[in-house]
């Protein structure tokens, strides 16, 4: 009896051994199976509230917070097939490795006219995540009636560096407006409020985030007409097709999400 005891115990033991494994195996599954695919949204707008954090020289990477990371955080609870991360890239960066089809990632933030792609035909364009305009803004007490950028036609604008503006690009390359470039918004309204130029053009969320400092809003005032309106959306290289399909839905419905929306308001978004 115990020898054949003993056997028994020798003709399970493999088989126990195949079962744990196997159960190892099941458990293990879905780290592997299920492991979100690292992807990254890239920006070129280095200024509140759509990102905030100083970038360190050679580092382009420091992302703190903004309506931007509010976005890539709110997209990665949407969907598990990608891991969204944000970082800045200067424009002529990014667009030297567009035309380069070297970008491996996609741009948030961007909208068709800017990369001359009015068709959508060169680059695949997500759904709006967010409305947004750019409006005037002049020293007060030097305000002037607008209503269309031919209404800036000899006056004198301070412009962020590379920047398209509607209307107003056009009219800068043919003479009709002087413009002065720099690296940031908060330069342009120091040259608004020293009388350096009569405008700066900048998007509505930036100009109410300066003008919420008293001191700012002692001096300048945002002119009624807005200058434009523009969708925001993600611009995904066609290199980026697999990517694109995965979050088209997520990005998407966006909009009428009550989650994304709650987000949006909290950065003075209405």
């Amino acid at each position: 009896m115990v020898n054949s005891w003993f056997d028994f115990n020798m003709f399970l033991l493999p088989i126990k051994k195949v079962i744990t494994c196997q159960l190892l195996l099941i458990l293990l599954l879905p780290v592997y199976a299920f492991s979100a695919e690292p992807f990254v949204f890239y920006t070129y707008h280095n200024k509140p509230p759509y990102f905030f954090g100083e970038v360190p020289s050679g580092r382009e990477k420091m992302a703190v917070t903004g309506i931007y990371q509010a976005f890539v955080n709110y997209i990665n609870t949407q969907q598990s097939a990608l891991k969204v991360t944000l970082e800045f890239q200067p424009r002529i960066r990014l667009e030297n490795q567009l035309n380069s089809q070297k970008l491996k990632g996609a741009i948030l933030g961007v909208n068709p006219l800017w990369f001359k792609d009015k068709a959508k035909t060169k680059f695949h364009w997500s759904a709006p995540f967010m409305q947004d305009r750019d409006v005037l803004v002049v020293k007060t007490g030097n305000q002037f009636d607008y209503a269309h950028p031919r209404d800036l036609v000899g006056r004198s604008l301070a412009l962020p560096r590379g920047l398209y503006f509607w209307g107003v690009t056009e009219r800068i390359k043919e003479g009709k407006i002087t413009a002065f470039e720099t690296n940031s918004d908060l330069q342009n309204l120091g040259m608004v409020e020293f009388g350096r130029v009569d405008a700066t053009i900048l998007s509505v969320l930036s100009a109410r985030y300066f003008l919420n400092d008293k001191k700012n809003a002692s001096v300048l005032t945002l002119l009624k007409t807005p200058h434009d309106a523009f969708a925001r959306m993600v611009l995904f290289p066609k290199s980026t097709q697999s990517q694109y399909q995965s979050l088209k839905a997520a990005i998407e419905k966006s909009l009428t999400d009550p989650a994304w929306v709650n987000q949006l308001a909290k950065w003075g978004y209405r």
